[in-house]
């Protein structure tokens, strides 16, 4: 098994302004009601350090890294392609070559040019004016038209192709919950985009025909509702992939109707009902999951990466043992697991939360943690 790490262009490269999520975090609304820190992610800098990075990664043992090319950033406008982002991104992948990394390509990791989502006014117009994201169909196009470009231009580096990362928690968040860009709340939009992205993945699946091209996607392990976990399963049965990343953070446990229960899970902000850790984020700490996951997801017969797992944790009270106990998971689940990516190398953005959740290996200014000498063992510890 592989070890590496994950990393997504808006989270750790320096601040984009073509994005939707510029647009959400510096949004009057979204500040005043507190939907979003009063930060943006001004202290990223893997654009201008990432042979520094890389080097780190290599000096824990790292040999795969997942990323994803800031479509915004290449695409300032519809039918403009910054070269000096085209040229900086072939530097990037170079090196990560050079230093011997099996590379993960991925094409969205969440955020979008403003010339395809701009949420505030989709919000505001309740899904009537534009541009409008993936709820409306010519972003499937675009989407595939920029695919294209990206297979075209660095074919040569990439080993393995993922379409999306996390489209179900993208979708729910953005279209039901109502916490991503363009936090709407409505059913119909979450199924009108669910679909969009579905067409999406399976356009770009058959366009990179020859490929190897996956999806990563966050699954928990879900106790207490056989309809809540079929739900989350239904979009991959209904797509075509080659292989799956597994993104794995906690549990969800619910009442017979589905209604997630506090205490468990993600809702530990109070502490957990069975005294387990949890994370600065309130989340549980619950290792045995992903050993469930792996085997569930493994009825799918395709090869299996964990493509994330981490944990929140400033003080790295948790995360030593954290990591140990994921990775025996892994080997207790039987599974034949490709490789074991760590979120992440080094704390970074978590969206709303700016920088205060840190799940970082190293700290912002790249000064180790403890468990980044746990990580760099790993092979000879687990």
């Amino acid at each position: 098994m592989k070890f590496g790490f994950s990393i997504s262009s808006f989270q750790f490269e320096e601040l984009n302004q073509n994005s939707d999520w510029y647009l959400w975090l510096t949004d009057y609304i979204n500040l005043s009601g507190k939907k979003v820190v009063e930060e943006l992610p001004t202290k990223n800098f893997y654009l201008s350090r990432y042979k520094e990075v890389h080097s780190l990664a290599v000096n824990l043992n790292a040999s795969i890294w997942r990323m994803n090319l800031s479509w915004g950033r290449l695409f300032p406008s519809k039918d403009k392609v910054s070269q000096e982002a085209l040229f900086k991104y072939k530097e990037i992948l170079k090196d990560l070559k050079d230093k011997g990394f099996e590379v993960i390509l991925c094409l969205n990791h969440f955020d979008l040019p403003l010339w395809i989502h701009d949420p505030i006014v989709a919000r505001d117009s309740l899904l009537t004016q534009g541009p409008l994201g993936w709820y409306s169909s010519s972003t499937v196009e675009e989407f595939v038209k920029f695919s294209r470009f990206i297979h075209n231009n660095f074919s040569e580096y990439a080993d393995l192709w993922c379409t999306f990362n996390e489209p179900n928690l993208l979708l729910t968040f953005a279209y039901l919950q109502g916490i991503f860009p363009p936090g709407i709340s409505s059913r119909k939009a979450y199924e009108t985009s669910l679909n969009n992205v579905i067409r999406a993945h399976q356009e770009v699946y058959n366009e990179l025909k020859g490929e190897k091209v996956g999806i990563v996607y966050n699954i928990p392990a879900v106790q207490g509702s056989s309809a809540i976990e079929n739900e989350i399963f239904e979009f991959l049965r209904k797509i075509d992939f080659d292989w799956l990343g597994v993104n794995y953070y906690t549990r969800l446990v619910t009442d017979e109707k589905g209604i997630p229960l506090e205490g468990y899970g993600p809702f530990c902000q109070f502490g957990s009902r069975e005294g387990r850790d949890v994370s600065d984020y309130g989340w549980e700490v619950y290792p045995e999951g992903l050993t469930d996951v792996l085997k569930k997801v493994s009825s799918f017969g395709k090869p299996i990466l964990v493509t994330e797992n981490g944990v929140a944790d400033e003080k790295d009270r948790i995360r030593p043992r954290f990591i140990i106990d994921h990775v025996n998971a892994i080997k207790k689940s039987g599974v034949n697991v490709e490789a074991y990516m760590y979120w992440s190398l080094y704390d970074n953005f978590e969206w709303n939360f700016g920088y205060k959740m840190k799940f970082g290996l190293y700290d912002i200014n790249l000064n180790p943690r403890p468990s980044a000498f746990i990580f760099k063992e790993l092979q000879e510890i687990t």
